[in-house]
């Protein structure tokens, strides 16, 4: 966590506009515009429906692409209408992937196609939403076309197009993919096929922070950096001993890893699951308890100013809502398996830690737009290990046995999830 003021500023995320879409026009308040309320409503039907495959919330997706539609078919979004578009894009890729009706991808790709470079829109964005169109459509050709231009674009979404990328030459996107979608060419070879069979699922282990990013610091001494790699070292060493399992992690020593190169790492490594670990801080110091998280955009306050603290994006990397929409390729194929995960994993840290120190609690398991698990091709989880500036568990956090209960707990739930697989 990253609590002091040069990184305050961290992430403006795009959930901004659910908040101005539920500002009331009131005190001669100029109303929201069309795109501001379409977004917000977008969003909290994603709050509700994270997957888009809820059958209790279709009419609702229908009502909202029905009038965003028509708005865009009778040119009414002004200077809004390319963003219009890419949102009403979004929500035909979820009603596709509701109804396995066809029609929407065509749809979707009409209403994204007149976008492709124009200059109002962030570079490559265009591009990324048709790549995934195409993908859904089987037009595997077309999608990598359209990726590679995104990816050519050196805008804020070419590193997600770069990932798109991988996971279309190396089959990563099959198995996310329902069932009678899954027709995706494997472009690997069936000696790394052989190899990687044989080798078992990859954990792979991000201790946050490192380098000149120290994260939190706390007044009873260490900081979050150095404490996040401890425990993920003895995580690695119990998961490969006691499990024989294989593991990686994202840092090893004492560097500062780029967030977004992070989960990059981890598609590299064909990761059946990502742990990012991290201790939590609060502003007044008294604040405490054990927390695991989840990727989802949500409207929960706390969470959200969690996450901006976690995100703080060095120069060059931008992630807004639509990074989090474009993540649904992935995520909503792995959401349920991220949300089992996390659960698996704050439930075996409750078990090993909590019972023997019953003056601690957990908070639970919770949603929030971490960037570092945005684009992340397996199952993820953020576990923020306590307080570390909390008077109790600062001190709990400087002591051995207590990281290595810590990290029995991450461990043992890792792997349990892993074999009900």
């Amino acid at each position: 966590m990253i609590i002091s003021s040069r990184h305050a500023g961290g992430l403006r995320l795009g959930l901004l506009a659910l908040f101005f879409a539920l500002l009331p026009t009131v005190c001669g308040a100029a109303p929201s515009s069309p795109l501001v309320k379409f977004r917000g409503e977008y969003f909290r039907l994603r709050n509700v429906d994270p997957t888009g495959d809820d059958p209790v919330h279709l009419r609702s997706w229908e009502s909202l692409s029905s009038r965003i539609r028509e708005l865009v078919a009778r040119n009414g979004g002004g200077d809004e209408l390319s963003a219009l578009r890419v949102l009403g894009a979004e929500t035909q890729l979820r009603l596709y992937r509701s109804t396995r009706n066809r029609s929407y991808l065509s749809t979707a790709l009409a209403m994204i196609k007149p976008t492709i470079g124009d200059s109002s829109l962030s570079p490559g964005e265009a591009n990324l939403i048709a790549g995934d169109i195409s993908l859904y459509s089987g037009s595997y050709d077309a999608a990598s076309s359209y990726y590679e231009s995104a990816a050519r674009s050196q805008g804020g979404f070419s590193s997600i197009a770069r990932q798109r990328i991988q996971g279309l030459h190396n089959g990563t996107f099959k198995r996310f993919m329902p069932s009678h979608d899954r027709e995706i060419p494997r472009l690997i070879s069936r000696q790394d096929e052989r190899v990687r069979a044989s080798s078992g699922p990859i954990v792979v282990l991000d201790p946050g922070h490192g380098g000149g990013d120290s994260g939190a610091v706390s007044p009873f001494g260490g900081e979050e950096k150095e404490i996040t790699l401890d425990v993920a070292r003895r995580v690695k060493a119990l998961l490969e001993r006691r499990y024989q399992l294989k593991v990686q992690l994202t840092r090893d020593d004492d560097k500062f890893v780029p967030l977004a190169r992070r989960t990059a790492f981890a598609n590299r490594k064909g990761g059946a699951v990502f742990i990012s670990l991290h201790v939590n801080a609060s502003e007044n110091h008294d604040a405490s308890g054990l927390e695991a998280y989840y990727l989802d955009n949500t409207n929960d306050e706390a969470s959200r100013k969690l996450a901006e603290r976690e995100n703080g994006i060095p120069a060059g990397e931008q992630v807004d809502d639509l990074s989090f929409m474009l993540s649904d390729l992935i995520q909503s194929g792995k959401l349920e398996d991220s949300i089992h995960l996390t659960r698996e994993v704050e439930g075996s840290i409750r078990s090993k830690v909590l019972k023997s120190h019953r003056e601690l609690r957990s908070l639970g398991v919770k949603k929030a737009p971490f960037f570092v698990l945005v684009g992340a091709h397996m199952p993820c989880s953020l576990i923020e290990m306590f307080f570390v500036d909390n008077a109790i568990e600062g001190r709990k956090l400087r002591d051995d046995s207590f990281r290595s209960a810590l990290a029995a707990g991450v461990a043992d739930g890792i792997y349990k999830f892993i074999i009900r697989k």
